[in-house]
Order: structure tokens, then sequence, then C-alpha cells
């Protein structure tokens, strides 16, 4: 079977990825002369770091946040800006990892917490404030038609799966190279390079094998897979490429997934966690117009607090439903969660959600967004240097590992959507020590090709952005590592 025709996307760039010269031992001198002087400019940082390292595996709490140095201890933030132990200030493009699209303290989330809290929370039964909560979602996404809270991301890509294992009554689960879908059993597979490598210990392999991994924005590929293999329950992927976006694909690759799934029987899973309520209140699937069965939500949806959610069509839930029958229940689908929507967590999203109901933080978001990419290539130009910023919507990667593609997609003439997946997902020789300079400048960047912009970025946060950025690159060119 081939793929629709409208639906082929162009062809990718292929090339063995053709990096920068960067000399290692070079980079080493300068990452252990940045160490030394953020030890000096951060020593409470340092110090908490060195009491972390003595109780957290590799001193943090989550893998994203380990340097090659001290971490980073942040005591308070406001807007887009955030404060560290020792008082020094960072325009801040991690944003709670993407989950707060309205940027840090927003007094009416705030006090819709500082409510919640005074009233109860936990009250260990059904509330208001999540029947609240559930409808805002529903009034804002597509298909939302079936609503179950979950504590994660993480957490609702598993009760996605499972309702569609239960839906279709097939096992296998399709997923695309490098698309993250949390951290749990069902989703080690082919998330980082090498992509046939897990990225986690401790999966069996009989778990594993339950995974399908196929080459992204290949519909072709996709076609022939489902017409050998009838044990396919679903397909999942992040709707704007792997790793929000950092290796794109197109909305027609979207819309022949809908077609070849409804095909052949197989349930359709978006993994919104990062693009839902960012592309738009409706997220992808609301900007691109294809309908899914399954979505995934976390981030934003929680209003920066620990929740999640999945939604979907009335067929996707029916397995969950109670029929009043014991024996016949007991082969329902299941989900508990202590924490499933909490009042402080419901009461968080639901005014999150109210705020960003007419997509004007989504539209702020994303004008910044186009103004930094913009200036960042415009920099990197004048700097004569082969780095390439680019993204979707409020998602921004910058590209420093690979000089045949990142000079052509700087200037604008290569979409991000034909380089080979390897490449993007490449990591840079420079990478380490550019985000550590850039901390001692003041702009703090998550690690790898992913960061993320609130509405609360303005004007100077962008002027000042560029000036860090300038700094950094003078920073790593007198160390001789650029």
């Amino acid at each position: 079977m081939k793929a629709p025709e409208a639906a082929v996307a162009s062809p990718a760039v292929s090339t063995e990825p053709s990096r920068p010269a960067v000399r290692r031992d070079a980079v080493a001198e300068a990452q252990a002369v940045l160490e030394k002087e953020f030890v000096r400019r951060c020593p409470q940082s340092a110090m908490l770091y060195q009491r972390a390292a003595a109780l957290f595996p590799g001193g943090v709490t989550h893998d994203n946040r380990r340097l090659s140095g001290p971490s980073l201890f942040v005591r308070s933030a406001r807007g887009a800006r955030k404060i560290d132990t020792d008082g020094h200030s960072y325009i801040d493009y991690w944003v709670g990892h993407g989950a707060l699209l309205l940027g840090h303290g927003r007094r009416e989330v705030v006090e819709a917490i500082h409510l919640a809290a005074q009233d109860i929370t936990h009250p260990g039964a059904c509330h208001e404030r999540e029947v609240l909560w559930a409808e805002q979602i529903r009034e804002l996404m597509p298909n939302a038609e079936r609503i179950r809270f979950t504590a994660s991301g993480s957490e609702s890509s598993a009760l996605a799966v499972r309702l569609a294992r239960a839906m279709t009554g097939k096992s296998v689960i399709v997923k695309f190279e490098g698309h993250f879908h949390g951290w749990l059993d069902h989703a080690v597979e082919g998330v980082d390079l090498p992509f046939d490598t897990p990225f986690s210990a401790g999966v069996p392999g009989v778990v594993r094998h339950q995974t399908l991994v196929l080459p992204a924005r290949d519909l072709d590929r996709v076609a022939e897979v489902l017409d050998e293999n009838d044990d396919i329950a679903a397909i999942i992927l992040e709707p704007t490429g792997a790793s929000g976006g950092s290796v794109p694909i197109r909305p027609d690759f979207l819309r022949g997934l809908r077609q070849l799934t409804s095909q052949h029987g197989v349930a359709l899973i978006f993994d919104e966690v990062i693009t839902g309520f960012r592309l738009a209140p409706g997220g992808a699937q609301a900007r691109f117009g294809v309908a899914p069965d399954i979505t995934c939500l976390a981030k934003i949806v929680a209003g920066g607090m620990p929740g999640g959610a999945v939604v979907g069509t009335r067929d996707a839930f029916k397995a969950m439903e109670f029929s009043g029958d014991a024996k016949k229940d007991r082969k329902r689908v299941t989900q508990y969660g202590t924490f499933n929507a909490s009042p402080v967590c419901a009461a968080a999203g639901k005014a999150t959600l109210g705020l960003i109901g007419d997509g004007e933080p989504c539209r702020k978001a994303e004008a910044f967004a186009g103004k930094l990419r913009h200036g960042l290539n415009t920099l990197f130009r004048s700097e004569d240097l082969p780095w390439a910023a680019y993204g979707v919507s409020s998602v921004f990667h910058i590209l420093t590992s690979d000089a045949e593609c990142g000079l052509p997609m700087r200037d604008g003439k290569l979409d991000a959507a034909d380089v080979d997946p390897v490449i993007l997902k490449q990591k840079g020789g420079v990478d380490a020590v550019l985000r550590r300079a850039l901390q001692l400048e003041g702009v703090d960047l998550p690690p790898g090709r992913q960061a993320w912009i609130s509405a609360a970025h303005g004007p100077a946060e962008l002027e000042e952005t560029l000036d860090a950025f300038s700094r950094a690159i003078h920073r790593l060119r007198s160390l001789r590592c650029i």
C-alpha cells in the first residue's frame, strides 16, 4: 500500500554529520575555566550541589538539570526571570520545562492556588474544581469527549497506550525515532542516538519489543508496516516532531497518519504534553486540523503544577467505563493515582486555561520566538558561525553540530524538515560550554535541542538575550573553543 500522495513530504537531506572543527582539548580546557568561574560567582549553588550530590544520583532530581559541574540552584522567579540562591538574575528559557506559558508567578494562577490550598489540599474524594478544570479542557481541546487526570506527562502517555490497546484489542505500539513520550517502560525505545539503544536500563526486552520504532516522516514505511502487521494497536507521536520539533515534521504527515490509521483500525495518539495549549488553545490538533483518537496532556494543562490528563473520544474511553457488573468490570481499563486532579493542581490548571483561551498568550510567545530566532541567526551570521536557530511556535532549537546544514538553515535556504534526523539530534561539541557561558551572562538555557518561551518574555528580554549570546560567543572565542 502506498501512502496518500498529498501526504508525502519533501525528501530529507541525508548526509553524514559535518561538524564545525572543534578541538576537544580546547573545549575541555574551556569547560574547566567556566566551571571555576561559576563556582566563584555562585558559591551558594556550588555548596548546595555538594549537598545534593551526597543525596541524589548524579546530584539532581531530573536528568536534564545536570551539568558538567555544579547545577544552578534557583530561589525565586517572576515573569520571564528567575533569581538564584546567590541573588543573580537570569532570563529563563526553561519556564517550568515548558509548563509556564504565562511565565512565573502569574497573579491569577498564584491566587487560585492559594485559595484552593486554604480550602483543602487533598480531600480523598471528588471535588468541584476537578469538574470545572475538565470542562475548561473540553471547551478548548478538540475531541475531548472524555477526560482522565494523571500526575505527569509520563503517566498520561502510559494511560493513553493502555487505552489504545484496550480499544483495538491489539498489543504493538508504533513510535518514531527521536520522539519522547516519557520515561516509563513503554517509551524507552528510539529516543536518543543511536536509536537502536534504549535510553534507560532496567526495562526487560519482552516489554521493549512491544514498541516498534520507525523512521520519522516516512509514510510509505508506515503504510508497509500496517499492511504487514495486524497486531498494531496505536501510533503515537509528537505532532510537531521529535523533542518538541527539534526534528520537525510537516502537517501533511499527520494527515497521512490519520488516513492510514483510520483505514487499518489503529488508534492515533498525539503526545501534546509540549504542544497542548502552546501552539494554540486547542493544541497542535486544532492548529493543523487533524483529530487524533487520544491525546496526552501535561505541563500547561496544570498551570505549572504537577498534573496531566488524557483526553479522547468516547470510543477511546469505552473500555474504562463501569458496567456495574463486577465480573465484567475486572476486564476494564483501570487507573489509580493518589494525586490525580488534586484541588490545588485543578485550580492552577483552570486559572491558566481560562487566561489562554483567547489565544493571545500563544500568539505573544510565538511572536517573541520568531524575533529571537531571527536575531540569533543574524548574530550567528555576523559572527561567521555555522549555527542555526529554528523551531515551531514558541519552542526553539539551536543547531551547532553540523556546518553543512547549519549554514543554509541559518540563512533560510534549507528547511529543518528536510534535514536528516540524525543530524538534528546530534549533540554539538560546544553545546555544554555554550550553556554554561550563557548562565554566566544571565541566560538559563536547557540542554540539548529544546527551549521554551512564555508570554511574559518581552522586548527587554529579547535585547538582553541577544546581548548575552554575543558575550557568550566572545567568551568562548577567547577560550579558543570556537
